[in-house]
């Protein structure tokens, strides 16, 4: 019994100075929050000019009104006003600026500090957004295998830097080609090219044309996305500010999907700092411009286009539906270091990389067989490895067949789309060529092309920044250094790839409300436009450096609506039947910058001489096989082993 005594003391005891130290935490808040509303009030005391308020006020009170009131009660009775009227509007005017600069003060003790926090969550959501981005960018470089791989991928960062020297240029073409006597001619020819002597550059493409095909040539297999970037360089055409830098198309849909499918895999890193950039820009003032077009007059046309439209959207979205998972299956394997870049690069052909991917995963499942060998021989040392491996192809699988479902799904929207468009095509010959061909003079009838923007007011800009903020607080990061963010106990690095993909989820969430990534028409104006070139970040930049860098970089890119037009071009002639006049052509080419060839090879596809209606399949999409029973084999037979 006297144990027992002692035990249920000893709780009691724990328990009072449990209370006193939950008290004494309560009090300490609460000081915290006194000492800071103090503090807050005498800030603002201090900060308050007196005497220049009251002298403005005794200013405007006295000669300013009195002046007023004389002159107008004179110019209204032709006498001069009693002194009793010039004292009560004096009095008047100087009670109520009195009262005016009180109330002042009352409401910045009391709400002010929202405005000051409202400031500090926008400069926390850019600071933390661009070490964000060069993290993510990081993490991409980081993912490719240690040696030519990851080489290859820093030296193409490289060279899509505006403000790369000679030196660099010539470094990063050494790293991509591993050839120094082609590396030292590209550094001449940017050499010349800040000179202005385009006419040596055009020499020297000319005198190692060959040996530059040859290099390219080589690289296309192992890096598809550097050759043009090495093109351009080797022809004195470097990125530009003002043109930006190209977006990877369908970026916005991977996202959507995977929030869709609750599936971060069908994201690619690539996403993940493209929806980044996007929001920097967009909270640092970017207005990205799109076209669109409507109809109005008669309302079955009206219907027809709607549903035209629709179907076109659901087409489009299940086009790249198969090519996404694809890809994202192809991202994974890389990730899992169940394949290289050279096996998987970027850039490759559907029908390629089904090829390749397939051979990947006959490879794993094969390793996944012959580990579930060793586990029945060696028994638990090799179970630990065997389980990584399923894993693996577990999901491989799932993000096989999601994308032999895409692919599917490609045909029944295919015959939808043929469906409408037909229907489309009878009601504008029906109703002629006035009610369906486009309009360009004065009027609202017709089918006319409208200019939208996607842009952020501020009250947007602060909802967004504090979603974000409230997000990133939640997850506790730090910037310390080189690893740009930590947990705040310095132990680990939650910027993991599961990490950066869940941003880009949470960063589609904040922006959804109000630039509404959802719909077809802002998806297609975003994946036409270039985003802002942000090569000038630096990880120990200020947020204000941060801040204005992010600005003057929104304002820099120009509004070119060019490639806008030609995909706008595009759609109204090949699924709308459209006649591309010379007159539509001309409009298109002045207005927006689209280029004359273009519009005249689709002026020449010639809708309606009623050769039918054109297959909108213009790329046949890769025959994707059902999963093999070899692979099911595999991950049935080692979850057997597994238990």
């Amino acid at each position: 019994m006297g144990f027992w005594s002692w035990l249920r003391r000893v709780a009691s005891q724990w328990r009072e100075k449990k209370k006193e130290r939950a008290a004494q935490r309560a009090r300490v808040s609460l000081d915290r929050e006194g000492n800071e509303k103090r503090e807050r009030f005498q800030r603002i005391v201090h900060s308050t000019h007196w005497t220049r308020s009251l002298l403005y006020i005794v200013w405007t009170a006295g000669p300013v009104t009195l002046m007023g009131l004389f002159g107008g009660y004179y110019i209204a009775f032709g006498r001069p006003p009693p002194a009793q009227n010039m004292l009560y509007f004096f009095i008047f005017s100087l009670l109520s600026g009195t009262i005016a600069f009180f109330a002042k003060i009352v409401y910045d003790v009391v709400q002010g500090h929202v405005k000051e926090q409202d400031e500090l969550d926008m400069s926390e959501a850019i600071d933390k957004l661009a070490d964000l981005i060069l993290a993510v960018n990081d993490l991409i470089v980081g993912s490719f295998e240690e040696g030519e791989a990851r080489q290859r991928e820093a030296a193409l960062q490289l060279l899509r830097r505006v403000d790369l020297t000679p030196d660099g240029v010539a470094f990063a073409a050494q790293e991509l080609t591993g050839d120094s006597e082609l590396a030292k001619i590209l550094g001449r020819i940017d050499t010349y090219r800040r000179a202005g002597l385009y006419s040596r550059v055009r020499d020297l493409n000319r005198q190692y044309r060959e040996r530059i095909e040859t290099a390219l040539e080589w690289l296309q297999a192992v890096s598809p996305q550097a050759v043009t970037v090495l093109r351009e360089r080797f022809s004195g055409e470097p990125p530009q500010l003002e043109r930006g830098v190209p977006r990877d198309e369908y970026f916005i849909e991977r996202v959507l999907a995977a929030i869709e499918e609750d599936n971060l895999f069908l994201m690619t890193l690539q996403d993940v700092e493209e929806m980044l950039i996007l929001a920097f820009e967009l909270i640092n003032g970017r207005e990205i411009p799109m076209l669109i077009f409507s109809y109005s007059g008669q309302w079955k046309l009206a219907r027809a286009l709607d549903q035209l439209e629709e179907k076109r959207s659901h087409y489009r979205i299940a086009q790249a539906s198969g090519s996404n998972r694809l890809r994202a299956l192809a991202s994974f394997l890389v990730e899992t270091d169940e394949a290289t870049h050279e096996q998987l690069p970027n850039g490759l052909a559907a029908q390629e990389l089904v090829a390749r991917v397939e051979a990947i995963l006959d490879q794993l499942a094969k390793e996944v067989s012959e580990l579930v060998q060793g586990v029945r021989y060696y028994g638990v040392p090799m179970s630990s490895q065997l389980r990584a491996k399923v894993d693996v192809l577990a999901r491989s699988l799932a993000l096989y067949k999601a994308a032999r479902q895409g692919y599917q799904q490609l045909g029944k929207a295919h015959v939808a789309l043929l469906e409408a468009s037909e229907e489309w095509n009878e009601l504008a010959h029906r109703f002629g060529d006035d009610a369906s061909q486009l309009q360009l003079g004065p009027g609202r009838r017709g089918l006319r092309i409208l200019e939208k923007m996607v842009w952020l007011t501020e009250e947007e800009k602060l909802a967004v920044c504090q979603h974000l903020v409230a997000y990133l607080q939640g997850e506790e990061l730090e910037k310390r250094g080189r690893r740009f963010f930590t947990r705040r106990d310095g132990r680990l690095r939650p910027l993991t790839l599961e990490g950066a993909r869940q941003l880009a989820v949470e960063v589609a969430l904040a922006l959804e409300p109000y630039i509404h990534l959802s719909r077809p028409a802002v998806q297609r104006g975003l994946n036409a436009s270039n985003a802002t070139y942000l090569g000038g970040l630096e990880p120990n930049m200020s947020a204000a450096e941060k801040a204005a860098l992010g600005s003057a970089m929104a304002k820099e890119v120009q509004q070119d609506m060019g490639q806008a037009a030609e995909r706008l071009a595009v759609a109204l002639v090949k699924h709308y039947r459209v006649d591309l006049t010379e007159e539509a052509r001309e409009f298109l080419v002045e207005a927006y910058g689209a280029r004359p060839q273009t519009l005249e090879l689709l002026a020449k596809h010639e809708p309606n001489s009623g050769n039918g209606p054109v297959s909108f399949l213009s790329l046949r999409p890769p025959m994707v096989a059902a999963p093999k029973r070899e692979w099911y084999r595999a991950l049935i037979k080692a979850r057997q082993v597994l238990g």
